[in-house]
């Protein structure tokens, strides 16, 4: 059995169903969890399992588009693969990972006013996040970039890591909730989750539009079914990126979008509820000093010597003349 520490293209060499495992997809994700968990014990703070899940589903997906045979095939045979890849790195992996990170240990780490507070405010300030994820996703398809590091553990190793950090520096402001830390909200998040969403078209748009293939490493390599051409693999995998990666990435717009509307709705009902308290009080406390008024005016009017009443109980009526 071979083993590698990375996925990497191998140019020439005939596809075969046999296990070869990346240890270096094992050590990530198991140092993943474990620095997750080793973190809480050493702060003394319990894991929250909803975060935890979130974390653990992060790590999964990793390693499941990196370890033996997608990470293989992506890197080395199909284009469609290999941008399924970027897929799941970018609108699956990144966000729930952001997601399953607890606010203290954000604190923890990054602490307001040091450096590397001052650090992760500003690489993940809305408009230098997008501007890292474009440059990543556009610099990382360009052929002879693939061409050149996909063929090397180490080179497709790095292509790897640079997709998952610049997906989490970009979804860190939309997701997180701390205002000190760059988090962003609507109507702003839309417009900067709109804006990849439309620049993400413009590569994909070349993949699949393309007459003729782009990369030289999916158009040697080995083909794996018959009629499924390198140019019919490109544009395929121009297909997944513009409409799996859309309608997913749009999911989560929605989704953080309902989310944002069902909280100003409950806010919004809050506030209601507040002043509706507040003016009953005010009507009360009106109504109470029209009674006070009442009463006095009522006792004016039968204290003697007024006209109509009586003199000493009312044994001799009092004339107005």
């Amino acid at each position: 059995m071979t083993v590698a520490w990375w996925c990497s293209s191998t140019p020439g060499q005939i596809w075969t169903w046999r296990y070869t495992p990346f240890i270096g997809v094992w050590i990530v994700a198991a140092s993943l969890i474990g620095g997750y968990v080793a973190a809480h014990r050493r702060a003394g703070q319990p894991l929250d399992r909803v975060l935890f899940r979130r974390w653990c589903l992060g790590v999964l997906a990793l390693f499941v588009v990196s370890e033996w045979p997608i990470g293989q095939l992506g890197v080395g045979y199909m284009a469609t693969i290999g941008i399924g890849r970027y897929v799941v790195y970018t609108f699956v992996a990144a966000p729930l990972l952001v997601a399953g990170i607890p606010t203290w240990l954000v604190d923890r780490w990054f602490p307001i006013g040091s450096k590397r507070g001052q650090v992760l405010t500003t690489v993940t300030r809305w408009p230098f996040a997008l501007l890292v994820f474009n440059a990543v996703l556009f610099g990382t398809h360009i052929p002879w970039i693939v061409d050149t590091l996909k063929v090397t553990q180490l080179g497709s190793f790095g292509v790897d890591v640079l997709h998952l950090g610049a997906a989490l520096i970009w979804w860190w402001p939309a997701i997180r909730r701390e205002p000190e830390r760059g988090a962003i909200q609507e109507p702003i998040r839309a417009f900067y989750l709109f804006t990849s969403s439309v620049l993400m078209f413009v590569p994909a748009a070349f993949l699949t539009f393309s007459p003729l293939p782009l990369y030289g490493l999916y158009e040697l390599a080995p083909p794996l079914w018959l009629g499924f051409d390198p140019t019919s693999d490109q544009q395929a995998a121009g297909i997944v990126m513009n409409v799996v990666g859309g309608f997913v990435l749009w999911g989560i717009i929605a989704g953080l979008f309902l989310t944002w509307s069902r909280q100003q709705q409950n806010a919004d009902e809050v506030t209601r509820k507040a002043r509706d308290a507040r003016t009953l009080a005010r009507m009360k406390v009106m109504a109470d000093a029209e009674a006070v008024d009442a009463g006095g005016a009522g006792g004016a009017g039968d204290a003697p010597g007024t006209a109509g009443g009586f003199v000493d109980g009312g044994a001799v009526p009092v004339r107005d003349d």
